[in-house]
């Protein structure tokens, strides 16, 4: 995703965190409806579910990967931050886009 559908700064993060949230087998998603013109994705690792740096960084890959497909079905003002756990890593490229479908489709635009 490019920087300007990516969520940047703490202060974002900490106020979609404190919308809604939709928890999978896999993931965590914070959602919250701003006044953007375009959807704002951002990733959030944990060091308790990721140890080392290359784990979070593929991590961060992997998820923002699933997420790109779908970027244009979503709300044009969604803020998202995605928090994955530790067995992302296990699943592969179809079996988490296909989570993450299911996901989308369960955000709730109240």
């Amino acid at each position: 995703l490019s920087k300007q559908q990516r969520l940047n700064l703490k202060l974002n993060f900490r106020w979609v965190a404190s919308g809604k949230s939709f928890t999978s087998k896999n993931f965590k998603l914070f959602y919250r409806f701003g006044e953007n013109t375009e959807p704002k994705i951002g990733v959030s690792i944990t060091t308790a579910q990721f140890k080392k740096a290359t784990l979070r960084n593929k991590a961060k890959r992997v998820c923002f990967n699933a997420a790109q497909k779908y970027y244009d079905q979503l709300p044009k003002s969604l803020n998202l931050v995605i928090m994955p756990k530790a067995q992302v890593l296990d699943l592969s490229q179809i079996e988490l886009e296909t989570e993450f479908s299911n996901a989308f489709s369960n955000l709730k635009t109240d």
